[in-house]
């Protein structure tokens, strides 16, 4: 019995530090994504990241979407799960093991209260959607503002700031959608059963 569970956390301890393997479907330059794995030489916690940039079908290169993905234990469970964070200037959508997206502004916290302070969105030229919680963790709410954004092509956002003034941000939409669909795609093929 001893030798069995040895073996069983070698395994799994060898599992945690594995290069990515990255889908078939974006290791061809035909996809319009050009995919780049590489190793963070001091990081034991996080050894592996992977980026993706995709072009539009004239070539054209879409904003880019930085897409970090790594191993990280679960806290509720105590299992390793691979994690991304998708980011692209101060917007940051965190994908869990469970394939749920939360939603954080992260340049928010100067507001006027930090752990209070509410966003404005406006997608394209929709209508403005009011009083969302700067950090949105996964529900059904986020999940129907990340379609927007999906389907979008600029997103504008404002917040109060301490002194009483409203700061705007906008982000450019494009490549968002592809940026998601990657990070679902190599979390499918880095499942194990």
């Amino acid at each position: 019995m001893k030798k069995v569970i040895g073996s069983l956390l070698l395994l799994f301890t060898a599992s945690t530090n594995a290069e990515l393997v990255i889908p078939k479907k974006y290791s061809d330059p035909v996809s319009g994504c050009t995919v780049k794995q590489t190793t963070q030489r001091f990081s034991q916690e996080n050894p592996f990241v992977v980026e993706i940039t995709c072009t539009d079908k004239i070539g054209k290169p879409k904003e880019n979407w930085y897409t970090k993905c790594r191993y990280e234990t679960n806290n509720s469970t105590g299992f390793e799960e691979i994690i991304c964070d998708t980011k692209q200037k101060n917007l940051l959508i965190l994908t869990h093991g469970d394939f749920k997206k939360s939603l954080i502004f992260m340049d928010v916290s100067d507001g006027v209260n930090k752990f209070k302070t509410k966003v404005n969105i406006k997608i394209d030229r929709d209508n403005v959607i009011r009083n969302l919680q700067a950090d949105l963790l996964p529900d059904n709410q986020t999940d129907i503002i990340l379609r927007k954004f999906k389907s979008g092509k600029e997103l504008t956002y404002t917040w109060k700031k301490s002194n009483g003034k409203f700061e705007k941000v906008k982000i450019n939409l494009i490549g968002l959608k592809e940026s998601l669909e990657f990070v679902d795609a190599l979390k499918i093929e880095n499942k194990s059963y």
